[in-house]
């Protein structure tokens, strides 16, 4: 436990461009999980009205020489390195390690293209469970999907219905994370959707937004897509 290496980062970005910034902070974190000797990340955001840093971003190693090979992999480019106070701070994203494909004794999800995983859906055949964080689902998600963010993960499976699970998240980084997790506490017949949910609408399959069904500019292609077998 000496030797674990905390890394804190505060964040001065403007609010308008914190949705981007959290974008490439996804992409950044998911390469992060998937490198050795990593625990856990958090992004947090401030409570404290006209704080410099609306950000703070803190990620946990077993040790100061993972970290140190980590940055050669994905550097922090012109960011500072800082003490934050945490009492300030409402945790709004955690990325937790990445599961390797093929590792253990079947605790890794298999993977299941979107086209099939619309398909199972439409024939109920399995439940969608999007695992990105609340920000993300609000601003649209995969059609037919319940959601369950990798950071309330495991306790919230218990609001899942039984059965068959694919899971999805933007890239299909974190989808296998939450299918390992759901794995692990004993359900069977999980999945991961390859490529998420950038895939999905790659695909042309329908998502729902904000005070919208589906899409309707993906619908005829959806329907095209999930009748391909």
């Amino acid at each position: 436990m000496e030797n674990r290496h905390v890394v804190i980062i505060p964040i001065e970005i403007d609010e308008d461009k914190e949705s981007s910034y959290l974008d490439a902070w996804q992409d950044a974190a998911d390469v992060m999980a998937a490198q050795p000797g990593f625990i856990r990340t958090y992004m947090f955001r401030t409570i404290v009205p006209g704080s410099k840093f609306s950000l703070v971003n803190v990620a946990e190693w077993e040790s100061t020489a993972h970290w140190e090979e980590a940055m050669n992999v994905c550097p922090m480019l012109g960011q500072q390195i800082a003490v934050a106070h945490a009492s300030n701070y409402e945790a709004i994203r955690t990325v937790l390690p990445a599961q390797s494909p093929g590792c253990g004794e079947g605790h890794t999800p298999a993977g299941l293209s979107p086209v099939e995983a619309r398909r199972r859906v439409v024939d109920g055949e399995l439940t969608l469970v999007d695992v990105r964080e609340d920000d993300e689902w609000a601003a649209g998600h995969p059609a037919g999907a319940v959601h369950a963010a990798l950071s309330t993960l495991p306790a919230s499976l218990s609001d899942v219905p039984d059965g068959p699970l694919a899971f999805v998240c933007r890239t299909g980084q974190r989808s296998m994370q939450g299918g390992a997790q759901a794995i692990r506490v004993g359900r069977s017949f999980v999945y991961s959707v390859t490529g998420g949910l950038e895939a999905w609408e790659a695909a042309g399959l329908p998502v729902s937004l904000p005070g919208r069904g589906d899409s309707v500019n993906n619908g005829d292609r959806a329907k095209a897509a999930v009748r391909e077998d």
